[in-house]
């Protein structure tokens, strides 16, 4: 009986640095490195109300992603479809309640599915602008295209007044 105490304690001293890493690992999303306002504002909603800590990892555009959760590419569960941006299928299956975040979703919809109709909500054009300008100010810099739009949608989140 002793001898099976001790081999089981040696079993889990040897294995514990591996679960506590794998405890411990990060969520990684992973998407292509092209732009624009939907992939921006879902990425700012995985980092802030999804998962803080996740990693945000991209890949050339066209290739297989290999590695977490697929977003925003044609093969992911979380992407555009043709009555839902990315940033919606997100709020969906993470069943995030934040009426903010749904009135943001409505002005992502209006940019990204709505996109040959007269834009339902003013902020949409002005959102649209942001996003397009940081975009191209910081063209090739996947991590300070991130990080600018992290920083606006975090002003655009405390500034709006749900309508």
């Amino acid at each position: 009986m002793r001898s099976g105490f001790t081999i089981c304690t040696l079993v889990l001293l040897f294995l514990l640095p591996f679960i506590s890493k794998t405890l411990a690992a990060e969520v990684v999303f992973s998407t292509w490195d092209v732009f624009e306002t939907d992939k921006c504002a879902s990425i700012w909603l995985i980092k802030r109300f999804i998962d803080p800590k996740a990693e945000i990892r991209f890949f050339p555009h066209g290739t297989s992603i290999t590695e977490g959760i697929p977003f925003d590419t044609p093969e992911a569960k979380f992407r555009r479809y043709a009555t839902k941006s990315t940033f919606e299928t997100l709020l969906e299956h993470y069943d995030i309640k934040d009426p903010w975040l749904k009135y943001i979703g409505r002005i992502i919809h209006d940019i990204e599915v709505n996109v040959w109709e007269k834009k339902v909500y003013g902020e949409s054009t002005k959102v649209l602008e942001a996003i397009r300008l940081i975009i191209v100010k910081n063209e090739g810099n996947n991590e300070a295209i991130m990080e600018k739009s992290l920083q606006y949608f975090d002003a655009f989140y405390q500034s709006q007044e749900c309508e």
